[in-house]
């Protein structure tokens, strides 16, 4: 079937029509107001806008799919669109490429945009204006000026500024109509600007160009494809769409996903909220879902079309309100761990926890220790970067066992977690998740980062790292260790290079409270001591300093030395023995 071609005023009467819908392979409408003011430039200047792609199908079978209605009114916190859940009185038409362009269309021309005021609260209602699409009439010849305006700001008349409502130019196919609306505009506008002729010959000029462009049959350019299956849509959504930056692979691997699960945008993003909190604690995303779900139906974890087939995606809908429940429990454990985004260097350290509660496992005080040494173990060991799926795949079998070859299901080998039975397990490029005393000296030479936390957490396991918040604090400031300072030391080029580099390294580096950190500041730390701990022999106890060791900045190499040795045998014996 060759191009064909309508006008935009078709397309949206045809849209209010229910016509033409999304399906639910498609993803949320995100274009902002910028994108949506420089298409419409491109329509006046008759720059080209891209060619469209329908899905043609009956009413019969449309019903068999799930399809959302055009998002009218923009919300930038509430929108969504609406899921169509009647029989079709006629045939329809689903887009599969050229939705964030109709939809910008279609919102610009019937509905209203509504967007936070910079600095307003995003939970006040009265935050989100209600602002429609304008056309400044006296911007110049050249220069079509487009902006999403409440109507009390388009009525604040200004040199060169006197708007124009776009959507006004749909009701007028006759490029006549031209003049009929620019002469309201100009009797709305008389009392603050002085109209000259050349002015309103610009702005009838404009306004025809409008109706004009509306109204061109040539603008939207698509192809149909015709009363298609499913799966057949989906292999051509992917291809069209993976050419491109429309959409990421996990965009189109969602967007199978929710295909053939009604519900399943809904519940995936509400469950994803819920992970992350409304503090945004954590920073769990779809990909990271999809992939865990798969992990926990023991399904292969590949991240591919074929993994989301209709088998495994009804086993997840299936097992939801378990899954859901597997993976805010493992939230609330990370949180208990004195775990965030800042400190989870991969998400999916995550994805195994959630395996072994979903399939039943125990939670006692002393397994909680094993499974947090192993989160923390697995992440200092950077096991997850690079071949996460081959990772995952490793530590799941190490987990499970079949119970039985017939009907493929798994179960645990142990209801009871433990490090000891996992460290071991091959992962890929011979990585293990049991540290070594090697590893152990090479965290000791890590700079300050997520990962010095971690060793820094194992160090102070008193620290209520749940409820308070700790910082990395660097016990001899960071300040002094500028090149000018170190020299009226006395230290040689080499030796200012050396302590610099030491400075953000972990045995200069401790976990203290925030309010005290801020109290800190750059104060030397002989001095903070004397003046903020009472007991010093207790700070150099819990904080791995040698009892008689000297605190004074120049003394620095001595103590970061004598600090090193307290922490590698501290270290070896939590990560190693």
């Amino acid at each position: 079937m060759a191009y064909t071609s309508i006008s935009i005023n078709e397309l949206i009467t045809e849209i209010n029509s229910n016509k033409y819908y999304l399906p639910a392979i498609q993803r949320k409408f995100v274009w902002g107001e910028k994108k949506i003011c420089d298409l419409f430039d491109s329509i006046m200047r008759g720059y080209p806008i891209g060619t469209f792609l329908f899905w043609e199908l009956s009413a019969q079978k449309a019903k068999n799919y799930t399809f959302y209605e055009f998002l009218k009114n923009y919300h930038q916190r509430d929108s969504k669109n609406l899921v169509v859940n009647y029989r079709f009185p006629h045939d329809i038409k689903g887009v599969l490429d050229g939705q964030q362009r109709i939809s910008s269309m279609y919102i610009a021309l019937q509905g209203i945009y509504q967007t936070k005021r910079k600095y307003a609260r995003k939970t006040t209602d009265n935050a989100y204006e209600e602002r429609m699409l304008y056309l400044n009439l006296l911007s110049g010849k050249s220069n079509f000026e487009f902006k999403f305006l409440t109507k009390e700001d388009a009525a604040k008349y200004e040199k060169k500024r006197c708007y124009f409502l776009v959507r006004d130019a749909l009701e007028h196919q006759d490029l006549s109509g031209a003049n009929k609306l620019v002469d309201v505009v100009i009797k709305a506008s008389s009392l603050y600007i002085n109209w000259t002729a050349k002015e309103e010959e610009l702005a009838i000029e404009k306004v025809t160009s409008l109706i004009e462009k509306l109204n061109d049959n040539q603008q939207i350019s698509y192809f149909s494809i015709v009363d298609k299956d499913l799966d057949e849509i989906l292999d051509i959504f992917v291809r069209v769409n993976s050419g491109g930056l429309i959409l990421s692979k996990s965009d189109l691997l969602f967007s199978t996903l929710v295909a053939h699960w009604e519900d399943g945008r809904k519940s995936i993003e509400k469950l994803v909220e819920e992970m992350n909190g409304r503090d945004d604690k954590f920073q769990f995303n779809t990909d990271f879902l999809m992939r865990t779900c798969l992990f926990l139906i023991d399904a292969p974890i590949n991240f591919k079309i074929q993994s989301f087939d209709a088998k495994n995606i009804d086993k997840i809908k299936t097992n939801w309100s378990s899954i859901s429940s597997a993976l805010l429990t493992t939230v609330d454990l990370l949180k208990d761990f004195g775990f965030d985004h800042t400190r989870m260097s991969s998400n999916y350290a995550a994805t195994p926890i959630a395996y072994y509660i979903y399939k039943g496992g125990k939670l006692t005080k002393s397994i909680k220790l094993d499974i947090r040494k192993f989160t923390v173990n697995s992440l200092l060991k950077q096991v997850y970067s690079g071949q996460a799926d081959n990772t995952l795949r490793a530590i799941r079998n190490g987990l499970r066992e079949k119970v039985s070859d017939s009907n493929g299901d798994y179960r645990l080998i142990r209801k009871e977690f433990s490090y000891s039975s996992i460290k071991d397990i091959r992962l890929p490029a011979g990585k293990r998740i049991a540290i070594t005393q090697e590893d152990v000296d090479g965290f000791l030479q890590m700079k300050k980062s997520s990962h010095t936390f971690l060793v820094l957490s194992t160090l102070y396991p008193h620290f209520k790292l749940d409820q308070i918040e700790f910082h990395q604090d660097h016990m001899h400031p960071q300040s002094k260790f500028t090149q000018a300072k170190l020299s009226k030391l006395g230290l040689s080029e080499e030796q200012i290079e050396d302590w610099i580099s030491k400075r953000d390294e972990l045995p200069n580096l401790q976990l203290l409270k925030g309010t005290e950190n801020k109290a800190k500041q750059a104060k030397l730390l002989k001095t903070w001591i004397e003046n903020h701990e009472p007991n010093e022999a207790i700070y150099r106890k819990e904080n791995y300093v040698p009892a008689k060791q000297s605190l004074d900045f120049e003394d620095f190499e001595a103590f970061f030395e004598k600090r090193k040795i307290l922490l590698k045998k501290r270290l070896l014996k939590e990560l190693v023995e």
